[in-house]
């Protein structure tokens, strides 16, 4: 081969290699720029559920865009949010319908000490990968489930929980591939997470009396239009108790208010022991109390109202090793049974406690420390057994 065949034939090799290099160039160049097309889209759509968490107004809110929102925007195929409620706190503030929806497996509320003792292990960090039914079944236990994102939820150095996110396809969450979004978003979430339950502290305080702990009037007044209104629609019998301390003004007048703040909070507590989670117990004023038994028909809110007074007057209380006293209560009780409707729910609710008041009355009109039944509501009179439920 002469020098110059040799010169071409280097050239040509030399023009081929560099069209083979700008081609992987212009192939890398693609890629990134997809890449960075997919993560602008990618971004976007971080933003957007960042900026709905952020302006969530209620708790209710705030779940339901992470459970609904969240999973439609990223086509993911299960979400969990697991919250640490070891001292059952979470409860109160949660709204029950979120808590006890059928078919609820978003939320779960870790109060047992295997539970917390998980969570206290997992890893600080966001983790992804394959799913192992063995170490990942307490986050999401669903079927067919083949990769993982678990996402810490940390505030202050503390973790509160963990949200989860689950796919079908075994690529979705590679190991070792967590990004800043879900970084960024775990940060995001815990802090709305967290302002959101303090909101619903603020507004449960707001709503429960200082003293006993219990709810206050205000709650009470709220929450009874909303059970009258859900027995509209269940069919199912609400009751109302109203209870009185007997002689509690004889207990300040001798002892001072201090002892009579005391029996006060201790009644109280013996009250809301004879009680469902379900029911609704209140201050109502004073030495009175009131209660809401939801699906309670009307034999069984008499039941629960000699509980009550058998509770309150079995054992003394004790202020202190001076001072132990006997309390008794009083008690009134009605009932709203399925067929028993009215237009107005305002006007219902006051016949409801009204008659329960009244039925009151007449229990301390007949010697107290026991319960009177004003019977049904579509009754024109009462039905009274002072002999059967006294002490």
């Amino acid at each position: 081969m002469s020098s110059s065949d040799h010169s071409k034939k280097t050239a040509i090799s030399q023009i081929a290699n560099s069209q083979s290099n700008d081609e992987q160039l212009r192939t890398q160049f693609n890629k990134l720029l997809s890449n960075a097309h997919e993560n602008q889209h990618k971004l976007k759509r971080f933003e957007k559920i960042e900026f709905k968490l952020m302006s969530a107004e209620s708790i209710e809110q705030l779940f339901s865009i992470l459970c609904h929102e969240y999973v439609s925007l990223f086509k993911l195929d299960a979400c969990t949010l697991l919250l640490e409620d070891a001292e059952l706190s979470l409860r109160r503030l949660i709204p029950e319908s979120i808590r006890e929806s059928e078919n609820n497996q978003f939320l779960t509320l870790l109060n047992f000490p295997v539970e917390l003792e998980k969570l206290k292990y997992l890893p600080s960090h966001i983790t992804t990968g394959t799913y192992q039914i063995g170490k990942h079944q307490w986050l999401i236990d669903k079927p067919n489930i083949e990769s993982i994102a678990v996402l810490p939820l940390i505030r202050r150095g503390k973790k509160i929980g963990v949200f989860c996110c689950g796919s079908y396809d075994r690529n979705r969450f590679k190991a070792h591939k967590a990004s800043d979004f879900l970084q960024r978003l775990s940060f995001i979430m815990a802090v709305c997470i967290e302002n959101a339950l303090n909101l619903e502290r603020l507004k449960l305080s707001s709503m429960t009396d200082a003293l006993t702990q219990v709810h206050n009037r205000r709650f009470f007044d709220k929450r009874l239009p909303e059970e009258l209104a859900r027995h509209e629609r269940s069919l199912n019998a609400i009751s109302c108790l109203f209870l009185d301390i007997d002689h509690f003004k004889s207990v300040n007048d001798t002892y001072g208010h201090g002892v009579g703040d005391d029996v006060l909070r201790q009644v109280a507590q013996r009250v809301q022991s004879m009680l469902r989670s379900q029911d609704v117990l209140a201050r109502y004023g004073g030495e009175e109390f009131a209660v809401i038994l939801p699906d309670t028909g009307n034999d069984e809110a008499m039941m629960v109202a000699q509980r009550i007074i058998t509770a309150v007057n079995k054992n003394r209380i004790v202020i202190d090793k001076n001072v132990l006293l006997t309390i008794t209560i009083s008690a009134g009780v009605s009932t709203l049974m399925t067929e028993n409707t009215i237009n107005d729910i305002k006007e219902l609710g006051m016949k409801l406690l009204s008659t329960a008041d009244q039925a009151l009355y007449d229990a301390k009109e007949q010697g107290r420390n026991r319960a009177i039944n004003a019977g049904l509501l579509a009754l024109t009179e009462r039905a009274e057994y002072p002999q059967k439920f006294q002490y």
